[in-house]
């Protein structure tokens, strides 16, 4: 019998980019360039560099990543030391 239905194929598979960046831009940058959206579906990162509004540079993000920060980022006077990004 023939699947008529439409729903798209499901996933079997999840793949993760896992790194510490010891807050480094170069870092960032690097991981940036080598971060494959047609590889990977999540990306978790910690000590990530954020810039001196304490946010990711995610305007080269927004096409493929979204940014998800810790709960309370934004009201901690501190630097987040995590922060996921999700293949959209």
């Amino acid at each position: 019998m023939l699947d008529t239905t439409n729903d798209p194929p499901v996933r079997t598979d999840l793949k993760i980019w896992q790194q510490n960046l010891r807050k480094s831009l170069n870092t960032w940058e690097h991981m940036l360039r080598n971060l494959d959206p047609d590889k990977y579906n999540i990306a978790c990162i910690q000590e990530p560099y954020l810039d001196p509004v304490n946010l990711a540079n995610a305007s080269n993000l927004s096409r493929f990543w979204d940014v998800v920060y810790p709960s309370n980022h934004h009201s901690n006077q501190t630097h987040s030391q995590t922060l996921i990004l999700v293949n959209k």
